[in-house]
């Protein structure tokens, strides 16, 4: 009955993705790239969050774990997360002043995910959707230590995140009648004191983690390139 509602609702944050890819800009091949890097992402993270946080059906299965949607889902918040900050209110980087780049923190970013999933979720048995979140809190706050001047451009990321897989997550549920239906299957949180549902449809844990997920990836590339400083758009 609900085969295909993953895939459908990962098409719907692609489409978000088109959007900001269009006012991205200059920023555009850096948008594709990142896109690409966390398009990885979406199947990985399902070892852990298919185990004890949902388990949506497949329509087109991976080998292993995950499928095209996880592929379509992880490149589109990817994105997003990356970008829609700077769709809305930078010109672009080439223009900014720059610090020394730090590529390399990328690797930092991956290795403290990984030790907050394999310690909190598979060792402390804390759910994987906190342990995902309160991994990418912990980088984004070693970001925002050294770099304090991204602290508006980080939390205008989750913002803008979380409010797009709102806007989503809502108008899909409220138009949608099976849509809210498919959620209470799929979430394994649901019925539990964890299982919180905000505006009628839209799972709190949801916007835990697209908070978490802006806040850290937002300020990402700038942070790992150097740029120092943005420029507002005259809207």
């Amino acid at each position: 009955m609900f085969k295909y509602s993953y895939l459908i609702a990962s098409l719907f944050f692609l489409a978000a993705w088109v959007l900001i890819y269009w006012r991205a800009g200059p920023l555009r091949r850096p948008m594709f790239i990142l896109s690409l890097i966390t398009a990885l992402f979406g199947p990985i993270s399902e070892l852990w969050y298919f185990a004890d946080y949902w388990q949506p059906e497949i329509a087109l299965p991976l080998p292993g774990i995950g499928g095209v949607e996880d592929l379509i889902f992880g490149f589109a918040i990817g994105g997003i997360g990356a970008f829609a900050y700077e769709s809305l209110f930078v010109r672009g980087i080439c223009s900014c002043k720059t610090k020394r780049g730090k590529e390399w923190f990328f690797l930092v970013f991956a290795a403290i995910l990984g030790a907050s999933m394999l310690i909190l979720n598979n060792y402390l048995k804390v759910n994987s959707i906190y342990a995902s979140s309160i991994g990418m809190i912990v980088v984004a706050s070693i970001m925002l230590y050294f770099r304090r001047d991204l602290m508006i451009h980080a939390v205008g990321s989750a913002i803008l995140v979380t409010g797009v897989m709102f806007t989503i997550y809502f108008l899909g549920q409220t138009f949608f009648p099976t849509a809210h239906l498919w959620m209470t299957k799929i979430w394994k949180l649901y019925g539990t004191p964890e299982g919180i549902i905000i505006f009628k449809h839209i799972p709190w844990t949801e916007m835990l983690w697209g908070f978490s997920w802006g806040l850290v990836w937002g300020p990402m590339y700038e942070f790992m390139v150097g740029a120092r400083s943005i420029t507002l758009k005259r809207i």
